[in-house]
C-alpha cells in the first residue's frame, strides 16, 4: 500500500495517494519502512516550515481565541493558505461556513482528509487553488463575511500576503468584511552578532567571493539563542499593516531613528508582531519568553560593521516590494544630531 500511494502520488492522484498512505500507516503503525516510504513520495514540494507551524502552541491558541470572539454561526469564511485545515475547522466549531484553498496540491489532500477525519466536511471545503484563482459561484457560492489568512513569513510580507488579500477584497467578500488577524507590523532593533556572518571569500586561494552575489539578504537566526546576538537600541515599529484597510493597507517604505547603546553594531534583528484586536497580539521576537516560534526572526547585515558611540542615531530605512523586505541604514554621530 505504501509503494501503491507513492505511485499515485507520482500520477498526481493526490487525493487517493493520501488515502492510501493513511491506510498504509493503519496497517503497519510500527513500520519504519512504510512511513519512510510514504514520507519520502508525499513530502515531494511540501514546504518545512508547515509541521514547526502547526505546533507553534502560542500562534495555535491566538487564532483561536480571535476565531471564536469574532466568528458567528452561519457566517461565510474564506481561509487563504489551508495548511493543515486548522484554522478553517476552528471557524466551522465556531459555526461558519468555510471555503478555504491551498496552493499544494498534495497539502490541500492531506487537509480534506484532515477535515473528514475530524468531522467537518460538511461545513469546510477545501479547493486546491490559490487564493487569485478563486472564482464566484464556482468556488464559492457568495462572496465572504471574514477572511482568515496566515500568509506571513518571517519577513511579513514574504508569502505575499499583500497581494492574495488585496485580491480577496477586490473579489471574494463583502464590503467592509473584516480580516483576522486586521493588523500586522514589521519589528527591529540594531543588534550585535557573537558569530561572524558566513560569506564566501577566498577558498583553496581562489576568490570566491562573486558567489555572495547569490544569497538572499539576511539571515535566519536560531530561537532563544540570546548568547548569539545582543540588541543595540531599543526596539521600533515600522511598516504597520492594516488589513482591514483599502490596498495597499499601509506604507512601502518607512524610516526610523534607533539609538545606539554604543560599541559595533553589525546590522539589524528584524521580526514581526500580529495584532488580533481586542487587545491580542502575537510577536515572533526570538527573545521573547512567550513568543511566536514558527516564524523566527532575521538579521539583515550591514556590508561593513558598524562603530557607534552611545547615543548615536542609525537611521534604518525599511520597504516592501513584492514578496521582498529590504533594509539600509544610515548612522549620523549624536554630535551631529
Amino acid at each position: 500500500m505504501a509503494m501503491l500511494s507513492a505511485v499515485l502520488h507520482e500520477k498526481g492522484l493526490v487525493d487517493d495517494a493520501v488515502a492510501m498512505a493513511t491506510a498504509a500507516i493503519e496497517a503497519a503503525p510500527e513500520s519504519m519502512a512504510v512511513r519512510d516510504i510514504i514520507g519520502y513520495a508525499l513530502s515531494n514540494g511540501v514546504q518545512s516550515f508547515h509541521v514547526p507551524m502547526l505546533l507553534d502552541h502560542a500562534r495555535n491558541a491566538a487564532y483561536a481565541r480571535a476565531i471564536r470572539r469574532m466568528v458567528h454561526p452561519g457566517m461565510r469564511v474564506l481561509e487563504i493558505g489551508t495548511g493543515g485545515g486548522l484554522l478553517a475547522m476552528l471557524c466551522a466549531e465556531a459555526g461558519a461556513i468555510v471555503t478555504t484553498c491551498e496552493a499544494q496540491p498534495t497539502i490541500a489532500a492531506t487537509a480534506r482528509a484532515i477535515v473528514d477525519r475530524n468531522g467537518f466536511s460538511d461545513r469546510v471545503r477545501v479547493i486546491s487553488k490559490r487564493s487569485d484563482l478563486l472564482s464566484i459561484p464556482e468556488d464559492m457560492d457568495a462572496p465572504a463575511e471574514l477572511v482568515v489568512h496566515e500568509i506571513f513569513g518571517r519577513r511579513l510580507f514574504d508569502e505575499g500576503v499583500t497581494a492574495a488579500l488585496r485580491d480577496a477584497r477586490a473579489r471574494l467578500l463583502v464590503a467592509g468584511a473584516p480580516a483576522l488577524p486586521p493588523r500586522a507590523e514589521i519589528r527591529c532593533a540594531l543588534a550585535r552578532s557573537v558569530d561572524a556572518r558566513r560569506r564566501v571569500v577566498t577558498i583553496e586561494g581562489f576568490d570566491m567571493s562573486l558567489f555572495n552575489l547569490l544569497t538572499v539578504p539576511g539571515r535566519q537566526l536560531r530561537l532563544k539563542k540570546r548568547e548569539h546576538v545582543d540588541y543595540c537600541s531599543e526596539t521600533a515599529s515600522v511598516l504597520r499593516m492594516n488589513y482591514d484597510a483599502p490596498s495597499p493597507f499601509g506604507p512601502q517604505t518607512e524610516t526610523v531613528s534607533l539609538v545606539s547603546t554604543g560599541g559595533r553594531i553589525d546590522g539589524v534583528m528584524q521580526w514581526i508582531r500580529l495584532d488580533f484586536g481586542a487587545g491580542e497580539t502575537l510577536e515572533s521576537d526570538p527573545f521573547s519568553e512567550d513568543g511566536a516560534t514558527s516564524w523566527g526572526a532575521t538579521l539583515f547585515d550591514f556590508a561593513a560593521p558598524l562603530e557607534t558611540a552611545p547615543g548615536d542615531i542609525v537611521e534604518v530605512t525599511l520597504s516592501h516590494k513584492d514578496m521582498r523586505l529590504l533594509v539600509d541604514a544610515v548612522v549620523r554621530p549624536r554630535s551631529t544630531v
